[in-house]
């Protein structure tokens, strides 16, 4: 699914969403995840945006900004006298009793009633279908003088035939008398008003009651239904107008009152209560940071009622257990900086982020674990620079879109050292974690530096060594999972050697600082058209070169500049370790 973003007030140009399911927003404090969910609800709401969708919003605290814009748009309905409509709506926590009663006496095999039957917070009849008979709710409810007095001046009109319109012939009107004369005065005719006064109702109550929801519209109606019984509830307790939703009280089976519960599972129970009563195939939830308060066994528990709902959902999260939930893969994982979806570097912006919930180590393999296919490189840096000089080259980079790049050093620093021990070390980290492991194939591209390396012959890029063979095959992988890993290497000293083109330097009045006898015998010098994969330009450290040109200072590797660069290579400069590095990797895709 792709949602179009409206501008928010970090980031004020459109953008686009893509939800596989869920789509979870993570980021820091102030970075403008709760604006994203905001502008889709605002936009629905104006119903400017995402008509064919209806939108439910949850928020786990009383967030001002939704309440207010849905507080003014509901008085708007109110001085129009329009029937209020479900198919944009924002529910905080005094809802929740409310719906979680309405969840459990309609949907027998929902959520709600499960949760309640499997923890012993539920009788059930003998059925079928099996009624819950111990949920209980109390509530104050009224009919106020102003209302009983409308309601006269609309009868008065029906009867001397100046008004066909008449609010009783409509649903709401309807669905309100019977079940003001089924559950709180059998006699009662609007004849005045109804003082507030205290009923507790049960499923047999709200079941003798009749609701209606008819529509003009029948393809509407289709699109946006909701269940007459919630419709009316709803409408019956919006600004508390006529069932008060201050004082609510929900009591389970033994007298337990849902306010006993722990957060957590008053928490739960809520968002199992949305999911039963709005979810279908065109909801689109907005759940900012729902999973707060939870356990973290409930964490999972949500996350896995997320993933199997009918409709979609963008949430927010603060929390490590949610992010690292095995039912969020990388591509559900959304990280917001000012109000912006960033897709660049995520796999670093990512880790930086959770750095910062959790100083454990496990950090990294946490978020790796979610990813298929692994680069491990010397700097995030290499991979652009890699995926950028293998476009130029005129291959297809779009089939390295599955390969995810990670930091990760070699260490390796003198001739005593095994080369690229430092990521093998890694792989043994991330074959511990106890998280579901995704990933199948590891790329470890290496700088080679001052290393005296044997390549294969056939493929160029893969290192040989008995050595690196038993390091790898020591790594114990968990059970039944095929995880492959390839150390690999650059022939040259480093990735920024492979930017060396006589072209491009020559443009750039630098040629003689890499074309001089102090650092290349004649015959290796950089050629127009001659990619230079020679002997020496191999082992040449080009970094004090290459970096002013593509480097800004304060910032490091400016992308413009790099792509600027790059565009003045020709593609007969690039060297061949390129081309055969990437036909490695796509190769074992």
């Amino acid at each position: 699914m792709e949602l179009n973003l409206a501008p928010n007030p970090l980031h004020r140009q459109v953008q686009t969403l893509r939800i596989d399911k869920v789509a979870t927003l993570i980021g820091e404090n102030g970075s403008g995840k709760s604006s994203i969910l905001q502008s889709v609800f605002e936009q629905r709401l104006a119903g400017l945006d995402h008509e064919n969708l209806k939108v439910v919003c949850f928020s786990s605290g009383q967030n001002e900004s939704y309440s207010q814009k849905f507080n003014a748009h509901l008085k708007r309905k109110r001085r129009r006298k329009e029937s209020l409509k479900l198919d944009c709506f924002y529910y905080d926590k005094s809802w929740s009793k409310l719906l979680i009663f309405l969840a459990t006496c309609l949907h027998a095999n929902g959520k709600v009633r499960y949760f309640l039957r499997e923890n012993s917070y539920l009788e059930e009849s003998s059925g079928p279908p099996q009624s819950d008979v111990s949920t209980k709710i109390s509530f104050k409810f009224k009919v106020s003088k102003h209302y009983a007095g409308f309601i006269q001046v609309e009868q008065k009109k029906e009867e001397s035939g100046t008004d066909s319109n008449s609010a009783r012939a409509t649903d709401y009107f309807q669905s309100l008398q019977s079940f003001i004369s089924n559950n709180i005065s059998r006699n009662y005719e609007f004849e005045g008003a109804l003082r507030s006064n205290t009923y507790t109702l049960g499923s047999d109550g709200l079941f003798s009651a009749s609701y209606f929801n008819r529509s003009e519209n029948e393809e509407a109606n289709q699109n946006h239904s909701f269940n007459p019984t919630v419709a009316f509830f709803t409408q019956a307790a919006d600004n508390n107008y006529f069932i008060s939703r201050d004082g609510l009280k929900l009591t389970l089976k033994g007298g337990i009152e849902l306010d006993q519960l722990s957060d957590g599972e008053y928490q739960l129970l809520f968002l199992y209560a949305l999911i039963d009563l709005f979810d279908s195939e065109n909801t689109l939830f907005l759940f900012d940071e729902a999973d707060s308060h939870l356990h973290y066994n409930n964490v999972e528990k949500l996350w896995g009622l997320l993933h199997s709902i009918q409709g979609h959902a963008i949430t927010t999260t603060h929390l490590l257990d949610s992010i690292s939930a095995k039912e969020n893969r990388i591509e559900h994982l959304k990280v917001v900086e000012k109000g912006r979806i960033s897709e660049e570097n995520k796999i670093k912006q990512l880790i930086n982020r959770l750095s910062v919930l959790s100083r454990a180590k496990s950090v990294e393999f946490e978020v790796c674990g979610k990813l298929p296919n692994i680069a491990l490189l010397d700097d995030y840096n290499d991979w652009i620079i890699f995926t950028k000089l293998t476009a130029r080259a005129g291959l297809d980079i779009d089939r390295l879109a599955a390969v995810h790049a990670m930091k990760k050093s070699s260490s390796y620093a003198t001739a005593n050292e095994t080369f690229g021990k430092g990521k093998i070390d890694w792989l043994h980290g991330l074959s511990k974690i106890e998280s579901p492991l995704v990933t199948t194939k590891i790329f470890m591209i290496c700088d080679r530096d001052e290393a005296a390396l044997d390549w294969n012959a056939a493929n160029g890029v893969q290192v040989n060594g008995q050595v690196y063979r038993e390091l790898l095959n020591a790594i114990r992988w968990p059970q039944d999972m095929r995880v492959t890993s390839y150390l690999l290497a650059w022939k040259r000293r480093e990735i920024k050697n492979y930017l060396l083109s006589h072209s491009a330097l020559q443009h750039h009045g630098v040629l003689d600082q890499i074309n001089n006898a102090e650092l290349l015998r004649e015959p290796c010098y950089l050629q127009p058209n001659n990619p230079g994969d020679n002997a020496d330009i191999r082992r040449l450290n080009a970094k004090s070169v290459i970096d002013p040109l593509i480097n800004t200072e304060g910032v490091g590797l400016d992308i413009g500049k790099l792509q600027s660069y790059i565009d003045l290579i020709p593609p007969s400069e690039i060297s061949e370790d390129i081309t055969n590095m990437y036909n490695f990797i796509i190769g074992k895709l």
